[in-house]
């Protein structure tokens, strides 16, 4: 696969360049998350008092490991609980939909989430 064409941060202002999908370049590649949730407190968002028992039993059940990394041969520790289809796009709390990540991977696969 040929190599992605370097773009112009979408941040405005920002004078760096980018082949990441999301359009946003690394010191700047969380802007459109943040953007989304401001001003949403964990309940707002859909992580209340359920959350906090679903995570952990998934963290478990992964073994604490990165399920994207391990699918590429690392053995990373898993920090955050992600939706596969994320809640936003008609995603669910169930088990079968949500898996453990480690924080860049999670960032990475929440960017790229945004451009949809």
């Amino acid at each position: 696969m040929p190599a992605r064409i370097p773009r112009a941060c979408r941040k405005r202002g920002c004078a760096r360049t980018t082949t990441d999908r999301s359009g946003y370049c690394q010191q700047h590649i969380n802007t459109g998350w943040e953007n989304h949730q401001r001003g949403k407190n964990r309940h707002e968002r859909g992580y209340g008092s359920q959350w906090d028992a679903i995570r952990p039993r998934i963290l478990k059940r992964d073994k604490h490991l990165c399920q994207d990394c391990l699918h590429h041969g690392r053995a990373v520790t898993a920090t955050t609980v992600d939706h596969i289809i994320p809640k936003a796009h008609g995603g669910t709390d169930r088990d079968s939909n949500l898996q453990s990540l480690c924080w860049s991977c999670h960032r990475r696969k929440t960017a790229t989430e945004r451009m949809r």
